[in-house]
């Protein structure tokens, strides 16, 4: 390697893998890629693209890469991306299994380059090709309608640690939208693996959890955009969603089960792992037990979920504050959300932001909501393709909307973070009636940081369904809607 290559490897070593692999550690960044990059041209000359990138990494301006000292990065960045797409097109073989998994690690490094770089779509489109080519090369039989793709049993370290790192990332993807049903994976077939009683390992409870979650999306895809009432039968659907539910049930036994040996290591990461989990776990029994309704008042019944929800949230904070910070700084964050306290960074995995997301557009009970809302904008940092600060704007559009001509003394008090643990019945019931709430909502996010974000969603009006579109706007300039009836109820 050149000198400036060497330097941004080395950066890539000691920075970038610990902080890709987020809370759970991470056989893909912390070792496979490694070994690739000592053999492989294209996947040394990616991660130097996508080191140089991390090492200028800005939150309010991906990509605006500066040059510094006569060095331009920006240039640099895509010199090297140019590279290991030179020597990937002469290294992949049709059939070879060795090239392919060149081919899946460096696609795999595209994908966070270019999500880090706040390029969304072309991301989103490395990401589905690398399914498509992991799932030709190890699914063992075809998906049925409403189920993941299963991929092959477990062969060797390479094929797991790509297995893992692809499941988890379609995961977080699928979640926000970005992958359609046909391309969730799974990485173990519910019909011949059955839920321990209890787990070996934190990373088995994890990838078990993954799975269910990739379950519950593909239901829900197949529910929204294949069913239709004519045509087809609704109780194979519901048998798949019992099927889930049970699981879910059997998960959290034997997760109950698995936390004394889980937490004998005595570090906070450790801890740190459960709780997120247990965060997890939450937002996957409402997504589960509501992916077949139509009805938004149906959320209504999940209130001590989305409360758990925000308990776990504060739980890990509190964690994460007293090892890392003072707890003046954390008081700061919370009492000026807007500030610049370094808290703009990127990690690849995903962490709290979909669960408290997930409950800000779900939850209408305006103390809860609002707080969810607080969080993302005290943390507006970004994993994967979710952005905290982004979708915090998106979050006030919507209950903008929402609450439009409501008069509600609860959604204008500005309570302290979590005085007590709250329940259901402390909360007075939702002023939001039916025809109000906002279904299907939708973020279609920019491909540069500069551009609008797209905001659509279902809305009944006069007892129809109605598609609408807000253009959110990077700047102060004033966001517009669109409408039009999308079918009757």
């Amino acid at each position: 390697m050149t000198a400036d290559e060497q330097l941004y490897f080395n950066w890539f070593m000691e920075r970038t893998t610990k902080k890709f692999a987020g809370v759970f550690p991470s056989d893909f960044w912390e070792t496979l890629v490694l070994q690739a990059s000592a053999q492989e041209p294209a996947v040394r000359h990616a991660v130097v693209a996508l080191s140089a990138a991390h090492r200028f990494d800005r939150t309010d301006q991906p990509w605006a890469i500066p040059v510094t000292y006569g060095f331009d990065a920006e240039q640099f960045t895509l010199q090297q991306y140019n590279k290991a797409i030179h020597f990937l097109r002469a290294t992949v073989g049709p059939t070879n299994p060795y090239t392919l998994r060149v081919a899946l690690i460096t696609c795999l490094v595209f994908v966070t380059l270019e999500f880090l770089r706040g390029q969304y779509k072309m991301g989103s489109a490395h990401l589905r090709y690398g399914i498509k080519l992991l799932s030709n090369i190890s699914s063992p039989h075809p998906r049925s309608l409403f189920s993941p793709n299963i991929l092959s049993p477990a062969e060797d370290f390479a094929h797991n640690s790509l297995i893992d790192s692809y499941s988890r990332l379609t995961v977080q993807s699928a979640l926000f939208g970005q992958i359609p049903s046909n391309l969730c994976i799974s990485t173990r077939d519910p019909k011949e693996h059955a839920i321990p009683y209890t787990f070996s390992d934190i990373f088995d409870a994890r990838c078990t959890l993954d799975d269910l979650l990739n379950r519950v999306h593909c239901l829900k895809r197949y529910y929204y955009d294949v069913y239709s009432e004519e045509s087809q039968d609704k109780s194979s659907m519901f048998e798949t969603q019992k099927r889930i539910l049970a699981d879910l049930s059997l998960w959290r036994k034997s997760f109950n089960a698995s936390i004394p040996h889980l937490d004998s290591e005595e570090s906070s990461g450790q801890k740190f792992r459960t709780m997120l989990l247990s965060v997890y776990y939450e937002m996957a029994t409402i997504m589960a037990s509501v992916c077949l309704s139509d009805d938004e008042m149906i959320f209504d019944s999940y209130t001590d979920n989305f409360i758990a929800i925000l308990k776990g949230f504060t739980d890990l904070w509190n964690l994460w504050a007293g090892v890392t910070v003072q707890v003046k700084k954390i008081k700061d964050i919370f009492s000026a959300p807007e500030s610049d306290l370094e808290c703009h960074e990127f990690t690849v995995e995903s962490g709290f932001i979909p669960p408290v997301y997930f409950t800000a557009l779900k939850c209408r009970i305006p103390q809860i909501r609002r707080q969810a809302v607080r969080i993302l904008k005290a943390a507006p940092h970004r994993e994967g393709v979710w952005n905290g600060a982004l979708l915090a704007k998106v979050l006030d559009v919507v209950i903008r909307i929402e609450e439009d001509g409501i008069e509600s003394k609860e959604a204008s008090v500005d309570v302290p973070i979590f005085p007590f643990v709250p329940s259901a019945k402390d909360f007075p019931p939702p002023s939001i009636n039916r025809s109000l709430r906002l279904s299907d909502v939708a973020v279609i996010l920019p491909d540069r940081v500069k551009e609008n974000t797209f905001l659509s969603y279902k809305k009944l009006q006069a007892g129809n369904w109605s598609f609408q579109k807000h253009i959110i706007k990077p700047d102060r300039e004033k966001d517009t809607e669109s409408s039009f009836r999308l079918f009757q109820r």
